[in-house]
């Protein structure tokens, strides 16, 4: 049982990326603290307040330039601060009107400045400003958009801040934020991609914003070396203000970045994306391991460090330790969180060998999962744990009675014909085959057989080998029919599935069969196929199989 992969907020590690994907803003504000309101701060509020979403235009009756009263900067910043908290509310009609009353002042020519960035160009310097803005609410627009669903309208309205973004000049003072409205513009239609299970194109678009958020950083710190003189201490901690909060949004970018490429098989640019994630949230915040915020952050780092392709155990169990503490810190010592997060530990030091320390978490996850709640998916994890240390350790009896016990927890939360219960029947025909009860091991395959075949289909390759290991036991007990029937289904799906390597294994494992049953000549035929195979799959001849054909095809030459 693997490491689970949204705890809380979604299932167990395999299943968190079939499920229907969540929006990773919605899903990371529980995860990393961040704001629900709809947008990032404005140039003329304090950038602590950690809003950020995005929107669109609405349409306005046309107002003679010259019947419009004069309005301030920040008028429009408020409209559009009122916009975030009905936007945070789930209100958002209102926060459409708000953000379409802040659009609509930006077409009076009379707008008074608040002039925070020094002295250029008054025509200049307003431009940059309305474009900056008008990108802004238009990002905001956008996210209210993708709150309904509407993806078509996001899109579209996005793109137009997009547009808005890059007409701000590189010399204006308002160039940095423009960039900072592109890159949330950029997130947000990486997010509506996502949505739409298009993830080539959205990490596309999360890698551009990528590369925005980091020039942010650049632009304030370019900035700030240019002003001659001496700075003042409000000088210096305004920019080190900035600059953390351009810091946090790339690492909150990073995380979601992490999180796709997660999703898309890509685990060590995921797990390079998160780590520095981490390590900018650190140089922010240096207690970080105390920000309750961080739990699935640090969940997240550990899931990737227990990745089969990844395997740093030790550094996952650092995170999951951490994790656990927070979450008892967070919720209590016997919530469910607690029994997810020792789980994942009990997974951890089973990797290791360490299956006393595996079996003694396993039980404590259990006495939390069973206090005073009904079957879940943590109790499941937590016996399958159990019985896989257990079964480690030796002890096949007790090992088949916690699998057992699975089974029937698990038939009060999912199908019988559920994918999980066929990896239970796979594990208890293993400590059979061990236990040399070889007909008790045949009848727990084909009951995995019956799970894989109406979950998987018919040509899953997993079924392949499930038939492979059936023809297996067969061939133990002579029943060689039965084997040549096994292994003749599991080539078909391979073959199927162009599966040049576990074509090579079937035929080498028939030539083997029909040898020792007497059909030289049919025997002769697989292992050639065999050789054929493995030649396309591009086998070494040290391969196990190819080296056993080699030499039983030498054998008949040689006869």
């Amino acid at each position: 049982m693997m490491v689970e992969v949204q705890q809380g907020d979604e299932a167990a590690l395999q299943s968190a990326t079939s499920r229907k994907p969540k929006s990773f803003r919605k899903l990371l504000s529980k995860k990393l603290g961040f704001s629900k309101h709809a947008d990032r701060v404005d140039a003329s509020t304090s950038r602590d307040s950690n809003c950020s979403h995005r929107e669109q235009p609405v349409d306005s009756d046309v107002v003679e330039e010259r019947d419009l009263p004069a309005v301030e900067e920040r008028e429009i910043s408020a409209l559009n601060d009122k916009g975030n908290d009905f936007f945070a509310k789930g209100e958002f009609d209102a926060a459409l009107r708000m953000y379409s009353e802040a659009l609509k002042l930006l077409k009076n020519p009379r707008i008074t400045m608040d002039m925070e960035f020094g002295s250029e160009d008054q025509e200049d310097l307003s431009k940059g400003m309305r474009r900056f803005r008008t990108a802004r609410l238009l990002v905001n627009i956008g996210a209210v958009h993708i709150r309904r669903e509407n993806y078509d309208e996001a899109i579209s309205v996005l793109e137009m801040s997009m547009r808005s973004s890059k007409l701000v000049p590189v010399e204006s003072s308002y160039y940095y934020r423009s960039c900072e409205v592109m890159a949330d513009a950029l997130e947000n239609i990486g997010l509506v991609l996502y949505k739409l299970k298009t993830f080539e194109e959205s990490s596309t678009r999360y890698a551009d914003a990528l590369v925005a958020r980091r020039k942010c950083i650049e632009l304030l710190t370019e900035r700030f070396m240019r002003q001659k003189g001496p700075k003042s201490n409000e000088v210096v901690a305004k920019y080190r203000q900035e600059v953390s909060a351009c810091k946090m949004e790339l690492a909150n970018t990073l995380f979601y970045m992490a999180l796709l490429r997660e999703r898309q098989g890509k685990i060590d640019e995921a797990t390079m994306r998160c780590e520095e994630s981490i390590l900018l949230q650190k140089e922010i915040h240096p207690q970080l391991k105390s920000d309750t915020n961080s739990v699935n952050l640090f969940t997240t780092m550990g899931r990737l460090y227990c990745h089969e392709s990844i395997q740093r155990y030790e550094d996952a169990l650092e995170y999951f330790y951490e994790v656990r503490r927070m979450k008892s810190q967070i919720f209590g010592s016997m919530h469910i969180e607690v029994a997810s997060s020792l789980n994942n530990i009990a997974y951890i030091y089973l990797q290791l060998g360490e299956f006393e320390k595996c079996l003694s978490i396993s039980e404590n996850s259990i006495e939390i999962a069973n206090n005073g709640r009904g079957v879940n998916q943590e109790v499941c994890i937590a016996w399958t744990h159990k019985a896989d240390a257990q079964e480690r350790m030796g002890r096949h009896t007790d090992a088949i009675s916690s699998y057992e016990k699975v089974l029937h927890l698990q038939s009060s939360l999912r199908d019988d014909n559920d994918i999980a219960n066929a990896t239970i029947y796979e594990k208890i025909a293993e400590i059979y085959l061990t236990s040399a009860d070889v007909n008790a091991a045949i009848a727990s395959l084909e009951k995995a057989i019956i799970v894989k075949r109406e979950a998987l289909g018919d040509e899953s390759s997993d079924l392949a080998r499930t038939y492979s290991k059936l023809g297996e036991c067969y061939e133990m007990t002579q029943s060689f029919a039965n084997s040549v029937k096994c292994h003749t289904k599991a080539l078909r799906i391979f073959k199927h599935n162009e599966d040049k390597e576990g074509a090579a294994v079937e035929h080498n494992k028939l030539g083997g069969i029909l040898k020792l049953s007497g059909d030289y000549s049919k025997s002769m035929e697989h292992y050639m196929a065999s050789l054929w195979h493995a030649r396309e799959a591009k086998l070494p001849s040290t391969n196990p199989i190819v080296a056993d054909t080699i030499r039983n095809v030498a054998s008949f030459q040689s006869s």
